[in-house]
């Protein structure tokens, strides 16, 4: 990726953060604080035309306590995170496309054969993240910070920093960030409550063998969707140093005859980086982290959907306790929608989300493989978050 196609897609992205409603950004709070978030955005490049198109863009920092999925019904997003939304998004556009072709519409992302899907060739899918992923990836440059707010090392057999004591490759957030190539949750914060939803790292990945393609769109197509490239402002050799362990090295696998095993199918995306930062990225450890969280959806350069999301809903529709959530809650990104898009698109003889998503077999397989290679102790869940239309 050269550096005019880098700049041309930054400015993109930059342009159309500028467009977001004032209430999908961070705030100067009545305090005098000033906010921060994280941006991400997923961008089509069309390598034989070299234009770009962004598919989705979303900000955000947060997610949920582990325990408030118990009233969630697949309403309320988990994970908040900016990458992991704009992933999100990007399977809530495909959704979409499928929907535009099954009306005789025509789409610049898929087309159909023999009732299966394809994904066309010359369209190349970015990860844009404004910083550091957090989780493993992001432990070299933290280690290095001199922000001592940061920095929080333990000794290295203490029991605090498991959340299962027969779990060791699985800690919790920034704890002990000496280690390194191990599974971490969210959040980085040992005073925040569990969330046990794992580090965008490790998220990321994971996805270099499932694809970005989820249970739902997983099985539509005829061959996995990949990431081809993760771009990321101002690397340094810490962070360069980060994702090649984190991204790579952790994740290769190889047979008797010292050769990568073909039974570990990685499909790593190539690293780049911009001089280009993000304007409200976090500048200094005064600076607050955002609460609120959005979401830009492009179905088409003129058909956009956006959302902001707080406390895992859409803004406004939060009720506080174990109340009983609010009717249209749920965010476009949100399990509860997407399942509900599938249901009318693809009608299943699956009750639920999650019985659909345990009959991903092909998926399934390569998410199992990727975390047995991860966190080889065993896998902590989160709570089964479901769905029955």
């Amino acid at each position: 990726m050269d550096a005019t196609l880098k700049e041309q897609i930054c400015n993109l992205i930059s342009d159309e953060y500028k467009k977001l409603k004032q209430s999908s950004k961070p705030v100067i709070r009545s305090n005098g604080k000033k906010e921060w978030t994280v941006l991400a955005s997923i961008v089509k490049w069309d390598n034989k035309t070299n234009e770009t198109r962004i598919l989705s863009l979303s900000t955000g920092v947060k997610a949920l306590p582990d325990e408030t999925l118990q009233r969630s019904s697949g309403k309320m997003v988990h994970d908040c995170h900016a990458e992991i939304l704009a992933i999100r998004g990007f399977n809530s556009v495909i959704l979409q496309h499928m929907g535009f072709l099954k009306e005789g519409k025509s789409s610049d992302l898929i087309e159909e054969k023999e009732g299966k899907y394809t994904w066309k060739e010359n369209n190349k899918l970015v990860l844009y993240i404004s910083r550091m992923p957090c989780g493993d990836a992001s432990m070299d440059s933290l280690e290095e910070s001199e922000d001592t707010n940061e920095n929080f090392q333990i000794a290295d057999d203490a029991d605090q920093q498991y959340i299962n004591d027969d779990i060791k490759t699985t800690i919790r957030g920034r704890l002990n960030f000496s280690k390194k190539g191990i599974v971490r949750t969210k959040p980085g914060r040992i005073d925040s409550n569990i969330t046990l939803s794992k580090s965008c790292s490790d998220k990321l990945c994971v996805k270099q063998l499932s694809s970005i393609l989820n249970s739902l769109t997983f099985g539509l197509f005829n061959e996995p969707v990949y990431l081809d490239y993760l771009l990321i402002p101002m690397l340094k050799e810490s962070d360069l140093r980060g994702l090649k362990r984190c991204f790579t090295t952790r994740l290769v696998c190889h047979n008797n005859e010292g050769k990568e095993s073909d039974d570990f199918p990685l499909h790593p995306f190539v690293i780049e980086s911009t001089d280009q930062c993000f304007i409200d990225d976090k500048k200094s450890a005064a600076e607050d982290p955002s609460a609120m969280s959005s979401v830009k959806l492009y179905f088409s350069s003129s058909d956009t959907i956006e959302q902001a999301i707080l406390n895992g809903v859409r803004n406004g529709f939060y009720t506080k306790g174990n109340k009983r959530l609010r009717k249209n809650c749920e965010a476009i990104v949100s399990r509860y929608f997407q399942w509900t898009l599938f249901q009318t698109l693809f009608p299943s003889h699956e009750k639920s989300y999650l019985a659909h998503k345990a009959a991903q077999k092909a998926r399934n397989e390569l998410i199992s493989k990727a975390r047995v290679r991860l966190s080889p102790d065993g896998w902590i869940h989160t709570l089964p978050d479901d769905c029955v239309l």
